[in-house]
């Protein structure tokens, strides 16, 4: 995946792709097309959603609605997930554990460019744990983990790593304070 490289300025754990030389992960055409479909109520509810399920890897408990988009199948996604209108950038892997819910309107990001030579594309994987909820407008950025038993407040931008049980917010998000779940 990645070539031309000095890999002395490689962080651990970071991959770059160079534009115009690498190619970036994406969906196959039909895969698109599928979500296109998806944007159909009555297309959606007969067989899109199956097709779509089956094509990216998910589990039929995973839900999602019309507007869910992903740019390639580089997701690794837990039973029971809601992800509403999630817009994943999965140029790196996403991981998202068991029992998790997405609201509205939020966005994970593995990938950003090198400062230095906007020809560069750096991407970083993205972890949620189990029984994560992403409230509603959060972006989370390339490299974060983020994990279980967390609640994300609403317009959050994570960037750096979220404990376990807690609820954090903010832009940057930050722990507001520690949560315990009863079950």
């Amino acid at each position: 995946m990645t070539s031309r490289i000095d890999v002395k300025h490689i962080p651990k754990g970071q991959s770059f792709f160079q534009m115009g030389v690498d190619h970036l992960p994406t969906c196959s055409y039909k895969t698109r097309f599928l979500f296109k479909l998806n944007e159909n109520t009555i297309v959606r509810r007969f067989f899109v959603q199956k097709i779509l399920k089956r094509r990216l890897g998910l589990h039929n408990s995973v839900s999602f609605n019309n507007k869910f988009r992903t740019t390639s199948n580089n997701l690794r996604v837990g039973k029971n997930v809601g992800l509403a209108d999630t817009l994943i950038l999965s140029y790196a892997p996403v991981s998202i554990g068991d029992n998790c819910s997405f609201s509205y309107r939020n966005v994970l990001i593995t990938s950003t460019h090198d400062f230095s030579d906007f020809s560069k594309v750096i991407v970083k994987p993205i972890t949620i744990g189990n029984n994560v909820w992403i409230t509603t407008n959060v972006t989370i950025l390339p490299g974060v983990t983020i994990g279980d038993n967390t609640v994300i407040g609403a317009g959050a931008v994570v960037t750096s790593d979220i404990p376990s049980g807690v609820f954090a917010a903010g832009n940057p998000c930050k722990v507001i304070k520690e949560i315990d779940f009863k079950k």
